[in-house]
């Protein structure tokens, strides 16, 4: 945990020295003390988002599988920092970097409250999952197919929930930086997805019945 909070952080920190250089006529204060309740929620989101995407080791003692992605840990950490700092230099600087498409205050509240559903259906999904949970980059062999709660709808729930969880960042900052870490993580949640499903469907026969029932990221249309 308290690496996890170490993390946030220093992101924390370096958006805030990014943004005394960027506006040095501004008092760093005031700014920070005008947008405490959108900075505030940033940091809670991203704490709670990376100690349960990150924190729970229990699957450590279960065999690891050949399709992990490896790599997807440290981009995942890369896309975590840095969405802290745009969304925070976002908010505290007018049109960062000359790439923000809103300054409103209302589409900023509407990615809270897409962020906050997000975080939610995360925490749903791993309760669901159980002993089954390993990360992306980190995957362990599960006992069997969880089909209940979210995972009746949706086959990657957890994928599904964090790629929501940078839209309502995106929402909040007004950033088209953000786009760039929604595509990366898309892909690689993507890749890691196909590469998982091809291993349960060889080792489970009931799951490509199942695969069939629900969606990947989505639920599936139903007549």
């Amino acid at each position: 945990m308290l690496r996890i909070l170490i993390i946030n952080l220093i992101a924390l920190i370096v958006s805030f020295i990014i943004a005394f250089f960027y506006k040095v006529d501004s008092n760093i204060q005031t700014l920070i003390s005008e947008n405490i309740i959108v900075l505030l929620f940033v940091f809670v989101i991203s704490l709670i988002s990376l100690y349960l995407y990150d924190n729970d080791t229990i699957y450590n003692n279960k065999p690891k599988n050949k399709f992990s992605l490896s790599i997807f840990k440290m981009i995942s950490k890369l896309i975590h920092v840095t969405t802290i700092i745009i969304v925070c230099d976002s908010v505290l600087i007018d049109n960062f970097l000359g790439l923000e498409f809103h300054d409103n205050l209302l589409f900023t509240y509407i990615g809270i409250s897409i962020s906050t559903i997000a975080i939610s259906l995360f925490i749903s999904s791993k309760i669901t999952l159980g002993k089954n949970y390993s990360p992306c980059y980190d995957q362990r062999k599960p006992k069997n197919i969880t089909s209940s709660g979210l995972y009746k709808y949706v086959r990657h729930p957890i994928y599904s929930s964090n790629i929501l969880l940078l839209i309502g960042t995106f929402m909040i900052s007004g950033s088209y930086l953000m786009l760039v870490n929604i595509f990366i993580l898309s892909f690689f949640y993507t890749m890691s997805a196909y590469r998982e499903e091809k291993y349960l469907i060889t080792n489970f026969n009931y799951y490509n019945g199942y695969s069939k029932k629900t969606g990947m990221f989505l639920p599936k249309y139903r007549k």
